[in-house]
């Protein structure tokens, strides 16, 4: 029987111990240490960057995974009869961010900010294509907000309305100007420097072991503003914490001891905190499923982004006064 995982890594100078499943991942015990296999929906041209900038950051002093090439010394390794790719790196050992608890959200932005810091001088030569990533910034967030007018249209047209269905068109009208508002305030800074960012800042990417925190999986980089990776990571624990505006202030003042913000990326922040981006995403599920069954959990969801969105509102009008 074919095993895509032993012929991906018999591709690579490595004697095999152990292989054992992860999350989306297979973790391997080698003769070179642990090491994860990881699928990698990317070319073969970003992978390239990708193991660039990570030795980069390395050599900068922010300690990070590392990327093996196999045996033909490409970055990207690709299973022939599926044409699926892979990328083998360092197995980072630990465990997941706590989002309830502020010590660890302290370090978890003190970490983010010493990232922003390294990657500030990380030079590599990036493909035009993945330049262009800058500008979905504002591209995606015009798409959602299309998206949400066609989820409105076709509720509308329901003659019979699930409870989800009610909550969404009460809410619709309030979420649609603040989406409008939240594109205007992006598309004036739509001309602003990009830099490398990670993607994907969350609580599953942020590990500690014995104390040592680690940002892992950088598959998802992308070339765009550096607050978006810090909208990423505040809008997740903001929403976990019902938007506590003490520690969201606790949690800025740790970055911006760090990294000054200048006027446009402090306005970049605003722009993409404002964007209701949980409830497009709750809407948005709802719109690829069956309709005819929709699932309990979606509806509680879909209440909770709206009983927390007047607290979210409060948390931006004294986080930016402007």
């Amino acid at each position: 029987m074919y095993n895509q995982t032993e012929a991906i890594l018999s591709q690579y100078e490595l004697e095999i111990h152990e292989v054992k499943k992860g999350r989306g991942s297979h973790i391997c015990q080698t003769d070179q240490g642990m090491k994860l296999l990881v699928p990698f929906r990317g070319s073969n041209e970003k992978g390239v960057v990708l193991k660039e900038m990570l030795q980069q950051l390395l050599s900068h002093g922010f300690a990070v995974e590392q990327i093996m090439t196999n045996q033909k010394g490409e970055v990207v390794t690709q299973d022939e009869g599926t044409g699926e790719c892979f990328l083998l790196k360092d197995y980072i050992p630990g465990v997941e961010l706590d989002v309830n608890s502020k010590e660890q959200l302290q370090a978890a932005i003190g970490l983010l900010a010493l990232y922003h810091r390294a990657s500030e001088r990380v030079q590599v030569n990036l493909p035009v294509r993945l330049q262009e990533s800058e500008g979905l910034v504002v591209d995606s967030r015009k798409r959602h907000y299309r998206e949400l007018i066609k989820t409105k249209n076709y509720i509308r047209n329901r003659k019979k309305k699930s409870e989800f269905e009610q909550v969404f068109m009460s809410s619709y009208e309030t979420v649609l100007a603040t989406m409008e508002k939240s594109i205007a305030v992006l598309e004036e800074l739509s001309n602003s420097q990009g830099v490398l960012c990670h993607g994907e800042v969350n609580q599953h990417n942020i590990l500690c072991d014995k104390g040592n925190w680690h940002l892992v999986n950088f598959e998802n980089f992308t070339y765009s503003w550096r607050m978006v990776d810090l909208a990423n990571f505040l809008r997740k624990v903001m929403e976990k914490n019902n938007w506590d505006l003490n520690l969201g202030n606790e949690l800025l003042e740790i970055y911006r001891s760090c990294i000054t913000l200048a006027d446009n990326e402090w306005r970049q922040l605003y722009g993409l905190l404002l964007f209701p981006e949980r409830f497009w995403k709750i809407t948005n599920h709802y719109m690829n499923s069956r309709k005819s069954w929709i699932s309990g959990r979606d509806i509680e969801k879909l209440k909770k982004v709206m009983e927390q969105e007047s607290r979210r509102r409060d948390f931006m009008e004294n986080m930016f006064s402007f």
